[in-house]
């Protein structure tokens, strides 16, 4: 993919991934380009804000958006925290419980790779309750949606 190209793929005004940029670009009378940027540095310097205030403008702005869509997104978003019960019983102790585990992630990343050597382990571990968590509201919301759609 050569340069031109993927400038065209960053300034277009058509959504990339959910579309928050272009429309929030849109209504703030600036050029998508802006906000990507803002997103992508917010998300750089502190990696959950950036993540969480994406997903909430999505939710924000797509009021009308689909449960499934939704419930989803709460599943992707609770699936870190709960993620606590996929890991191991030594990486449990270390947290002392969810909020420990929420709090202290990347220390905890940092200690286990550095006397076990499986740091891995643990992000790996909590991408799998991501998407655990992620499928399980998507189905929930994909019924709720379903079942409006019967009645309607």
């Amino acid at each position: 993919m050569d340069t031109q190209k993927i400038i065209q793929l960053i300034t277009r005004p058509e959504k990339i991934l959910l579309g928050v940029s272009s429309k929030l670009a849109l209504k703030l009378n600036l050029q998508p380009i802006i906000m990507r940027v803002i997103f992508v540095v917010l998300t750089l310097l502190f990696i959950p804000l950036g993540i969480l205030a994406y997903l909430g403008v999505y939710l924000v702005l797509n009021k009308m958006a689909g449960k499934m869509v939704t419930f989803a997104l709460m599943g992707a978003l609770l699936g870190i925290p709960f993620s606590y019960y996929f890991q191991s019983e030594m990486v449990q102790r270390m947290a002392g419980g969810i909020t420990g585990y929420v709090k202290n992630f990347v220390t905890i990343v940092d200690d286990v790779d550095r006397f076990v050597g499986s740091g891995m382990d643990i992000i790996w571990d909590a991408l799998i309750g991501v998407v655990v968590f992620t499928l399980i509201g998507g189905a929930i919301g994909y019924f709720m949606d379903k079942s409006k759609q019967k009645i309607d």
